[in-house]
């Protein structure tokens, strides 16, 4: 998996954490949106619910074409599983 280069903003007392333990617990955040941002686990854990053709879906390759419009279908909704 290649690093990825990211903003994170983590706040916390300086007092009670180490260098050490602020590097591991960013390095953890890290790893942890690496896998969740793959289009593998959006394909496992969100379906596209097109209320025009009345069909609900998690096909990877209409996740696809819902995630990259540019303009929104009309009652076409991208919902979450859980």
């Amino acid at each position: 998996m290649k690093q990825v280069e990211r903003d994170l903003l983590i706040l916390l007392h300086e007092d009670r954490y180490s260098e050490q333990q602020i590097q591991y617990a960013v390095k953890q955040i890290s790893d942890m949106l690496t896998m969740v941002e793959t289009m593998e686990y959006l394909c496992n854990v969100m379906e596209v619910a097109d209320c025009n053709k009345n069909r609900v879906t998690s096909k990877r390759s209409v996740l696809q074409r819902a995630f990259s419009r540019k303009e929104h279908k009309a009652f076409e909704f991208i919902v979450h599983k859980n």
